[in-house]
């Protein structure tokens, strides 16, 4: 029990202060402004170029059917808009380029809504060190 208690003050020791020190340095990631903003977090691989994320806070805005899209949600790499939106799966998994869509799949429960998107480049979002952003816009007064 003592050997367990030293090594975790020591381990303590060590983590607390460098902790401290990164910490003081950090600066959150830049987000796109919009009425919503949402950080894509979960994401997963799908076929070829595209890459799956769940939607949550702008599910409502998502489309019930990929041939009639008219989501308003706009999809940011880093700061950057990707697009074209409302591309055809066919177009986001063999071209990629940042194409995207955002609605619900099949196979899946019909409450969930997916962005179905590519990186830019056509890199893996899940490794390339970049923050993936769903955007409601605000609306001109």
């Amino acid at each position: 029990m003592v050997k367990v208690t030293a090594i975790s003050l020591a381990a303590f020791a060590v983590y607390l202060p460098v902790a401290y020190l990164v910490g003081r340095d950090f600066i959150p990631p830049q987000k796109p402004d919009g009425v919503l903003v949402e950080q894509l977090l979960m994401i997963e691989p799908g076929h070829r170029h595209s890459y799956l994320a769940q939607s949550y806070g702008t599910s409502p805005y998502a489309d019930l059917d990929v041939n009639n899209q008219r989501s308003p949600v706009m999809l940011y790499e880093n700061m950057t808009l990707l697009g074209p939106a409302h591309s055809q799966p066919s177009e986001v998994e063999d071209i990629g380029r940042g194409r995207y869509y955002h609605s619900r799949l099949e196979g899946r429960p019909d409450s969930w809504r997916f962005f179905v998107f590519s990186s830019s480049d056509n890199s893996d979002p899940r490794t390339n060190g970049r923050n993936y952003w769903a955007v409601v816009p605000r609306t001109p007064n």
